[in-house]
């Protein structure tokens, strides 16, 4: 939207004051009036409390606080329901505040001139408020913990005690998911208190978004027949809410007008809203049968709160069309009135979000047993066409890759449009090998690999073989450097690059490192109890599947990538490394179809599918799968790494005749290699073959 910023207001923000330990303090130079940061903490205590407003209305209207006793059960105290459902959206403003502010000081303004990788002042603060954040949001979440327990087990908070949050915290996902939370949120706090660079503040928005993660896994979107699709679809809609928001904020109590931070934020807030919306009506249509949307509480909140959304994008477009421009003329006021009414909605979709928390959605009847552990019915007997027909989307990995493959495709067309040629191979290398992590998470096959150890196998060697091999071929990062624009405050083109030189990329790109990673991961996932984890937990299933997608780029990065890389290998030791890896994986497989005992036993007699018969015998079809699998990707890594080599010979044959030439033609024979090379061999052969001084026979 907004262009270019003139070189004047980037150095004004960076320079007019400046963070402890640089020059001048934090609350020296240029300040907006002092009414104008009084109006617009006015305007976040309004918006904070209209959501509030909301929050109250609709736990009050959705009947989460009317508590019906039942015979022979403990009757859940009102008391505590209110002090759930208020907490979640104290829980959510907090998060928003350290995840967005955070984010800002990391990502929406340059470092201080001269030195790139220090704070701005301005970031300096976001980053400060971002740790008060932080740790508001640690603390709501270690409250949060004996008023869950209490709302689980329907108990008054007095008769809460210390070993009783112990031991939920210790047994149960809920309290497992909210500790955690509290010790991430609480290392975003003191990581963001102690930084002072670019890359601490990066550092403490991981860690915010880190903590923001767990309680998706364990809420009512975790526990109905669609578990999968809803989970993945919450995990990016708090993701993106919590940057559209968050940033926003940030935005918004900044002391000057932010110009540059404003463009950055814009256009990343263009794809933060779309997923809010897309992964929040995915949410809403998993949770919620469309006979329910009048019917319940549940499905009329939800609809409310999509509305409330759907308004915010229209002031998000609003800002976009007509307040930004505004903000780079240095007129403040219209950016101001827009935001705090966004802000507004925001809040208010908060604060319905935080009463769905404890409002229970319509009941759901379940077809069979199965589908609360799996997600989905029980799958008939596996045919070809059921893997083909039958698909269950995963909604994360489709989303990456739909998102991969538009930013590949639009580095691509800019390249074209400046008139520069990109191979037409690499980019449907990089579509197929998107197409097969689709295929593998998101036909039937994904759905048989939840109940068959050998379609698992499958998905594993496709995800950790085939698909890699294909995307690091595509050279991903060569184009993002070609196409990205230098941006003389940094942005994501010098982010690229300082990751490729950052320590953490040249250790794991170490050959012996990303061998280690690629084969170890093969032996602990199947050899101790992390696959069994993995099929029960949502998360741990997750964590799997991108976990073998990213060892297996990273292997096959250091073995056959044609982008830059921190540690360059030669290729006979390419040759030798790879040859190892063949050897392991054959091993590895040949256990498998060797072996007696039963991986994941108690999952798989468990969901006991009647159409499985042997569970050993299909699991050593898997080993058979393992270990045969790699014959057409060794293929591939073979005529590939002789194609590399032959065109390195090539290239450097062709550089040193350029030398050559260029020697010939100054007239300076000692520059040329080939003469220099010739003479290195003389001096050899007179060494070991010494001439007659003299031509004087000596004497006996």
């Amino acid at each position: 939207m907004l262009d270019d910023v003139t070189a004047s207001t980037e150095t004004s923000q960076n320079t007019a004051d400046t963070i402890p330990g640089g020059g001048r303090g934090p609350r020296s130079g240029l300040r907006a009036p002092g009414h104008g940061r009084g109006l617009r903490v006015l305007a976040v205590a309004a918006a904070a409390t209209a959501g509030l407003l909301a929050a109250v209305i609709a736990l009050d209207l959705g009947g989460a606080v009317d508590v019906a006793a039942l015979p022979g059960l403990a009757a859940a105290d009102p008391a505590v329901t209110w002090a759930a459902g208020l907490l979640k959206y104290a829980y959510d403003l907090a998060m928003l505040a350290a995840v967005g502010c955070a984010t800002a000081a990391a990502c929406f303004l340059p470092g201080r001139d001269g030195d790139r990788a220090r704070l701005s002042a301005q970031s300096w603060r976001w980053l400060r408020v971002g740790a008060a954040a932080s740790g508001l949001w640690a603390l709501t979440a270690a409250v949060s913990l004996p008023v869950d327990f209490a709302n689980t087990f329907a108990r008054p908070l007095a008769d809460v005690t210390l070993p009783g949050v112990w031991s939920y915290i210790a047994q149960y996902e809920q309290g497992r998911a909210l500790g955690l939370t509290v010790l991430l949120a609480g290392a975003a706090a003191v990581v963001a208190a102690r930084a002072f660079t670019i890359p601490g503040a990066a550092l403490a928005a991981a860690l915010a978004l880190a903590a923001a993660v767990p309680p998706v896994f364990t809420g009512h979107s975790a526990s109905n027949g669609n578990h999968q699709i809803a989970v993945d679809g919450l995990l990016i809609h708090i993701v993106a809410a919590a940057f559209w928001a968050g940033g926003l904020f940030a935005l918004f109590i900044a002391r000057k007008d932010p110009a540059v931070a404003a463009r950055r934020y814009s256009r990343a807030a263009a794809f933060a809203y779309p997923a809010v919306a897309a992964s929040g009506l995915i949410v809403f249509v998993a949770n919620v049968a469309f006979t329910d949307l009048w019917e319940s509480a549940y499905g009329r909140i939800a609809l409310a709160k999509l509305a409330v959304l759907a308004v915010g994008g229209v002031f998000g477009w609003a800002h976009r069309r007509r307040t930004l421009p505004a903000v780079e003329r240095g007129d403040r006021r219209a950016f101001t009135r827009l935001a705090a009414v966004e802000l507004g909605l925001m809040a208010i979709a908060f604060g319905l979000a935080s009463s769905l928390s404890v409002t229970p959605p319509p009941a759901e009847e379940l077809p069979d047993p199965n589908t609360a552990l799996l997600g989905f019915t029980t799958p008939e007997p596996l045919t070809l066409a059921r893997i083909l027909t039958d698909w269950y989307p995963s909604v994360l990995f489709c989303t990456a890759a739909l998102a991969m493959t538009g930013f590949y495709l639009a580095g691509v067309v800019r390249l074209r449009r400046r008139g520069d040629a990109w191979p037409w191979y690499r980019t449907a290398l990089w579509c197929a090998g998107w197409g097969v992590v689709v295929l593998t998470t998101s036909t039937g096959l994904g759905k048989y690999g939840m109940v068959m150890f050998s379609a698992h196998m499958v998905q594993h060697m496709a995800l950790n073989m085939l698909a890699p091999i294909l995307l690091v071929l595509a050279a991903p990062v060569t184009l993002a450097l070609r196409a990205l624009k230098p941006d003389r405050a940094g942005g994501p083109r010098e982010w690229l690059l300082a990751a490729l030189h950052s320590r953490w990329s040249s250790f794991v790109s170490r050959p012996l490192v990303a061998l280690f990673i690629y084969l170890t991961s093969l032996y602990v996932m199947y050899f101790t109890g992390m696959f069994e984890w993995a099929m029960r937990s949502h998360f741990g299933h997750l964590f799997m599947t991108a976990h073998f997608l990213a060892a297996g780029s990273l292997f096959f990065w250091v073995v056959i990538g044609p982008d830059p890389k921190p540690r360059p290998l030669t290729y006979p030791a390419k040759v030798l490394l790879y040859f190892i890896s063949i050897v392991f994986h054959a091993i590895f497989g040949i256990t498998l179809m060797m072996g007696t005992g039963l991986i994941a036993e108690g999952w798989y007699t468990q969901i006991a599918i009647p159409w499985v018969g042997d569970l050993l015998a299909d699991q050593r079809a898997g080993g058979g799968i393992a270990w045969g699998f790699g014959e057409i990707p060794s293929l591939i890594i073979i005529v590939v790494l002789i194609g590399q080599w032959a065109r390195s010979e090539e290239r450097e044959g062709r550089r040193l005749d350029r030398i050559a030439e260029r020697a010939s033609a100054s007239g300076r024979p000692e520059d040329d290699p080939h003469e220099v090379y010739n003479a290195y061999l003389a001096s050899l052969d007179q060494e070991r073959h010494p001439t007659e001084v003299g031509n004087q026979t000596p004497r006996k």
